[in-house]
Parts: structure tokens; sequence; C-alpha cells
């Protein structure tokens, strides 16, 4: 962490303090301003600025952006476009609006390298990902009539495969582009041996309900979770949980 006292904390894209993980023993009760696209906010910090409507926080730090009359030059456009690609899986989920596509086209028009961004974000894999991957899909549990889809990502994975945390989020669509599955969970194990759920669903299920159930939140479809437990005894609960919401 930089060495200088902060004077003004914002935290961007962060339903509940619980999902700020590593950062939670230093910044809890200190946030001072939440940029947010959640419906499920908890209202943690002093200020808030929240869009339940926008399908990406970059769309709302666009306004902020533009509110403060700066310019946005191309860096700027290319890391607010990989905001906004990346919080709509490339513009395929039901949260994009025709907001979502205007935001993107301005960005485009600034001189954000969108083809390039696509193709690194959603069709380029690390070799390390790879490997990670086929451990992932090899080990996929499936339960209440394969409606659930279960893949646990463990330290020992990260090991064999040479990757890492940071290359786990292309893991959690995994689970919900099984056919019959309405509800998919990715648990991946923490160095501390605690984890953190990704929780996938089709439109039958929302997925911030479920993860609201143990302290996260999200969206309708995509949501997130945190268990101070091991990965096999968060499996069981969210399961059991999971079913609830099919019956």
């Amino acid at each position: 962490m930089p060495d200088f006292d902060e004077e003004f904390i914002v935290a961007v894209d962060v339903a509940t303090e619980n999902l700020l993980g590593s950062l939670a023993d230093k910044f809890s009760g200190k946030i001072d301003l939440c940029i947010d696209h959640h419906g499920t906010n908890t209202n943690y910090a002093k200020y808030l600025l929240l869009n339940a409507d926008a399908a990406a926080a970059c769309e709302i730090i666009i306004k902020v952006i533009k509110a403060m009359r700066v310019k946005i030059d191309k860096p700027i456009a290319n890391a607010l476009f990989i905001g906004i690609t990346t919080d709509t899986g490339c513009f395929r989920y039901a949260s994009t609006t025709s907001n979502t596509y205007r935001a993107a086209a301005e960005l485009i028009d600034l001189g954000a390298d969108n083809a390039t961004i696509n193709r690194v974000m959603f069709e380029t894999k690390t070799k390390t990902y790879a490997a990670l991957e086929r451990l992932a899909i090899e080990g996929m549990e499936f339960f209440d009539r394969d409606r659930i889809c279960v893949i646990t990502v463990t330290q020992d994975m990260y090991a064999q495969s040479g990757s890492s945390e940071v290359e786990t989020e292309a893991i959690a669509p995994l689970t919900r582009q099984q056919e019959g599955v309405e509800i998919g969970l990715t648990i991946r194990e923490k160095e501390d041996g605690t984890c953190k759920c990704s929780v996938r669903t089709l439109d039958s299920v929302d997925a911030s309900v479920l993860a609201a159930c143990f302290g996260g939140g999200g969206h309708k479809q995509a949501s997130a979770c945190r268990f101070e437990c091991g990965v096999e005894e968060a499996k069981k609960l969210l399961v059991a949980k999971a079913s609830e919401f099919l019956k």
C-alpha cells in the first residue's frame, strides 16, 4: 500500500464492505464516497453515488469526469471502455441498456481501442489460465437435478496450473453456460483458507438475493459473497441455500 495518509477514500463498484476483501481491515468504516451501480448497496459510505440502472460503474464514472470538466483522452477512454465491456460481459448481459451502448460509442469516438480491448479481455487466454480452466471443468459438480453447478478453485489448483486468483474472473461464467443450470457457484479459496463465491444465475433466480443471504450482494444475475470458512463448508451452505431458491 502507498505510504501516505488518506484524506478522502473512494470505493467504486463495491456493494458491501464485506466485499472489500484484504482492504477491509484498513478501510472498513472509513469510506467517504462510494460510486456504485448495485441495487443491493448497503449505503456503508458517508456519501453514496448510486445508479442501479447503469450496467457498469464506468457509465457513472463518465458522468463524474464530465462534471469535473476533465478531458477524456485516449488512455482514459480505454480504461473506461474496459470497465464497461467487462462489467457487461462484452455487452451480453441482460443489464446492458441502450445507454450502455451510447456510452461505449462515445468512448470509441474519443479513441478507445474497442477491438483490441475485446480481443484481449474475451478471446485471449494465457497458458496458465487455460490449465486452470481445465482443472476447473474437470472438477465441476452438479446438484439438485443438475440445476446447480459448482466450480471450486483451490490454492492447490493455482499451484498445479501456475495461475493465480487474478485469472479467475473468466471461470465464473462457465457454470451458467452448462445446459439446464439455473444457478452457478464458483468458490475460490483464499490464501488464508477462507473463500469467496461468485454467483451466476438465469432470470429464474435473483443472484443478489442469494448472495445477500451470506452478507454479499451484486446484480440479479451476477453477485458475490465471502466466507470465513473453508471451501467445502461454504459449498454445503451455498448448495443448501441455492436449492431453496429452486423449489
